[in-house]
């Protein structure tokens, strides 16, 4: 009988030291219980020590200092077994183990008796067992050898022999956390004579889609059945082994988000012996062109021009195997919701997922897929070893197959950062393991683009000098940091990249996730150069920078992650919205989206409970399709000259700035109907004092957007932590998940930078996501936000408005 059957039930981990388990083989299909000799509970898919963590083995490494009390794991050989029980096998069916991800190498043992060996994180392993199976329990076993030697973040790419995230082995957002264990799904697979190892779907414009079969055994056809997003069939036919063409007429398009809906279909093809493959895939037209001397960047996507509005992406969690996909949806559903239309798949990390691939399908959210390749601190050119490179080569040989069916995949590229010795980013020319890479894309897959680095150049990074007097920028990195409140907005003004594809801001991580990581003998300020802060986030803490831009104020933890947020969140907003009015900008992608790891400092806009911090909110405002922003040319001003931009589409918008005093005094403001978009104009106020925010509208139609700016005309924003109390009154209406929220301003100053935090603790399962969050509220002014909780009781549904001068608890049971 043809089937599959998910191994997911009864698994059981060991771990021995060296070769010491071939003195224990009996153990490998022993009939003991779990718990007798050492073995405990483990999950597949999942890590090896997540489930030393569940087992009470190690200490949580998430917490202080205490991964390096872990450090000792991945040296170790661990070996998982699990019992299964086949179905009978007819004559002439057969039976194969499939197993998604291994992590590291590994030897897979049925009954004692060695069926293959593995290598390599990413490529998927098969083995047939027709033969070995026969009536009754059988016991299967996996054993993972210590995790290969390679470089962290500060070491040297050419030493890099293997095909593995260097990100576990220590990196600036990620301490050393050495990832092993079976970290993809395993299956037994029963077919016929055949089994379909592998189905290509190639849709093309007018309709075509041309099937390709991948026939292990003697089947010849397929029959291949075509379903549109309604479940109606939309094209049918029996396909050859060497492939076949079917017509879908009036095919919906697979949309770009925030362009309409990114439609799926969903192909189906069963070998006459009952192996079956299902796959969905999407009919759109990606590409990319370039301007004279430059590589392509600019997309278009169905024939529409696209400017990419992008997040850098790391793995959901430093130890990927556990990763649920609850926790991968819930990040997913943040980037759709902010507009994302693609996530580049950062080089220190993953080959993502299935899920991953799946959930940006839905989305319709681009990937770009960078290999397992990094640059380092010391050197950051790969190996020219004919054997890594031959391994390289015949790993992708096996990695882009398994991807190239997705929609959103629009990207291949060679790894992160890679360069020359002199600083200039690497072209394959430059690097046979990159010539390689690229190579088997053009073959296996050449309706994607390939790029060889990121970034591809001509220069590597974006500084005030080198925009000043260098060469041209078109894709650059950086900088990561702050800038300072003047050097920032000018860097960012001055800009004149292409593609920004790697940048960020630093920020103090949410107050919850800080109580939940860091001890409590640590919760104080200063963190800088505190043991416990340096280990976790120390290249991101820019405490004393904080400080400077506060009048050296901050007294407390609380404080000091409002006002570092506040910054981030300024600071990153403004960087992309300068790129927004640059006329040759084709796109940026921050620095990240979400982290691996629960720091104290990080680059992330989310930490890593899933929890946004305000720059998520300032970002996903600055990608909105309407839009209204200013060029300022720093935050500290007492003659205010700003010019007005704003994007709305077709038609003629209103678009008004004003400059408003704490209590809402305005004190300058011009108005312009606005035939088109793009530069609107100037707004100029002399001699203005203390703090004041600059507020623009733009409105079209039914269509309108608003933003507004935190200015000083002082120091610096010490005024903050001065400010009197404002009263905000809250009116909470629930259904179900949802909360609609109203928040109306009663009396007192503004309200300023006013965040609604989850009040739970960080550990608790679930979220909370906002439609709004992270803005300020004038004198009389009234403001609906709502929030969708996910995987919350309830009773535990709690959110605390946080702001410079306003605190106030919210749960289910206000009115």
């Amino acid at each position: 009988m043809t089937g599959v059957t998910v191994l997911d039930q009864g698994w059981e981990l060991r771990g021995f030291l060296g070769d010491d388990w071939q003195l224990h083989r009996a153990q490998l299909h022993a009939r003991e219980g779990a718990g007798h000799g050492g073995w405990s509970p483990a999950r597949v898919p999942g890590s090896v020590l997540a489930d030393l963590l569940a087992a009470g083995q190690v200490p949580d490494p998430y917490v202080g200092t205490q991964s390096l009390l872990s450090e000792w794991v991945p040296q170790r050989t661990w070996v998982y077994r699990t019992r299964l029980r086949p179905p009978a096998l007819a004559p002439g069916e057969r039976a194969f183990l499939e197993f998604d991800g291994i992590d590291y190498a590994a030897a897979v043992y049925l009954d004692g008796h060695l069926l293959a060996t593995h290598e390599g994180t990413y490529v998927p392993l098969v083995v047939e067992v027709t033969g070995h199976l026969g009536d009754g329990e059988h016991t299967l076993a996996v054993v993972v050898e210590p995790a290969p030697v390679s470089e962290p973040q500060v070491g040297y790419t050419d030493k890099v022999r293997v095909h593995k995230g260097r990100m576990g082995y220590g990196w600036d957002f990620c301490p050393r956390l050495v990832h092993q264990g079976l970290w993809g799904q395993v299956r037994l697979r029963t077919t016929g004579p055949s089994r379909l190892a592998g189905v290509w779907a190639r849709p093309a414009p007018g309709g075509r889609v041309t099937v390709e079969l991948d026939v292990d055994g003697p089947d010849g056809t397929a029959e291949c059945v075509l379903r549109a997003p309604d479940g109606s069939i939309a094209a049918q036919a029996t396909v050859p082994r060497h492939g076949a063409v079917l017509q879908v007429d009036d095919p919906r398009p697979w949309h770009l988000n925030g362009t309409g809906r990114p439609d799926l279909y969903t192909l189906t093809t069963t070998l006459p012996t009952g192996d079956e493959h299902r796959l969905r895939l999407g009919f759109r037209d990606v590409r990319f062109t370039g301007d004279p001397g430059t590589l392509p960047y600019r997309l278009t996507v169905n024939g529409t021009p696209t400017a990419i509005k992008g997040w850098n992406w790391v793995p959901a969690d430093a130890l990927y195997g556990a990763t649920g996909r609850a926790k991968l949806r819930h990040l997913l559903t943040l980037a759709r919701d902010a507009g994302v239309n693609m996530l580049r798949v950062w080089g220190g990390g993953l080959i993502e997922t299935e899920d991953f691939y799946d959930l940006c399908d839905e989305y319709g959210i681009l990937v770009w897929q960078e290999f397992a390749q990094s640059s380092s601190g010391m050197r950051s050119l790969p190996s020219d070893d004919a054997a890594f490179v031959a391994r390289m080569a015949a790993e992708a040989e096996r990695i882009v197959p398994a991807r190239r069916n997705h929609p959103s995949l629009a990207i291949w590229c060679g790894g992160n950062e890679l360069q020359r010795a002199d600083g200039v980013p690497l072209a394959d020319a430059d690097s046979p393991v990159l010539a390689a890479l690229h190579e088997v894309v053009a073959r296996l897959d050449p309706d994607r683009h390939w790029l060889p680095t990121s970034p591809s150049g001509p220069v590597f990074g974006n500084t005030l000098e080198s925009v000043r007097t260098g060469p041209e920028h078109h894709d650059v990195h950086g900088p990561w940091e702050h800038q300072g409140l003047d050097d920032h907005y000018r860097l960012y003004d001055e800009g004149r990249a292409l593609l920004l594809s790697e940048f960020g801001v630093e920020g103090m991580s949410n107050l919850r996730a800080i109580e939940s990581v860091v001890p409590a003998a640590a919760r104080r300020l200063p963190t800088h150069r505190d043991p416990v802060w340096n280990h976790l986030g120390r290249w991101w803490n820019n405490e004393p920078l904080v400080q400077e831009a506060f009048g050296g104020g901050i007294g407390d933890l609380a404080t000091m992650s409002r006002a570092s947020q506040l910054l981030q969140a300024d600071g990153l907003r403004y960087a992309i919205e300068a790129g927004r009015r640059r006329s040759r900008s084709r796109g940026v992608l921050p620095w990240q989206l979400n982290e691996s790891f629960p720091n104290g400092w990080c680059t992330a806009a989310v930490d890593y409970f899933g929890e946004p911090k305000a720059a998520y909110h300032y970002v996903r405002r600055a990608y909105r399709p309407v839009h209204v922003c200013a060029a300022l040319g720093a935050p500290r001003v007492t003659d205010l000259d700003a010019t007005v931009w704003a994007w709305w589409g077709p038609g003629t918008a209103q678009v008004t700035a004003r400059v408003l005093r704490l209590d809402g005094g305005v004190v300058a403001e011009r108005s312009w109907a606005a035939p088109a978009e793009g530069r609107i104009g100037e707004l100029r106020r002399p001699g203005l004092t203390g703090l004041f925010l600059l507020d623009l509208s733009v409105r079209a139609g039914d269509r309108t957007a608003s933003n507004r700016y935190l200015l000083t005309a002082d120091a610096g924003f010490g005024d903050l932590l001065t400010l009197p109390p404002a009263r905000v009154t809250t009116a909470l209406e629930t259904t179900g998940p949802a909360w609609t929220l109203r928040l109306r301003h009663e009396e007192g100053p503004a309200a300023v930078f006013l965040r609604l935090l989850d009040a739970r603790p960080a550990a608790e399962p679930g979220w909370v996501r906002w439609d709004d969050n992270a803005f300020d509220l004038l004198p009389g002014e009234e403001r609906v936000v709502r929030g969708e909780w996910d995987g919350v009781p309830e009773d535990r549904r709690r959110v605390r408005l946080d702001g410079w001068n306003v605190s106030v608890e919210i749960t289910t049971h206000q009115s």
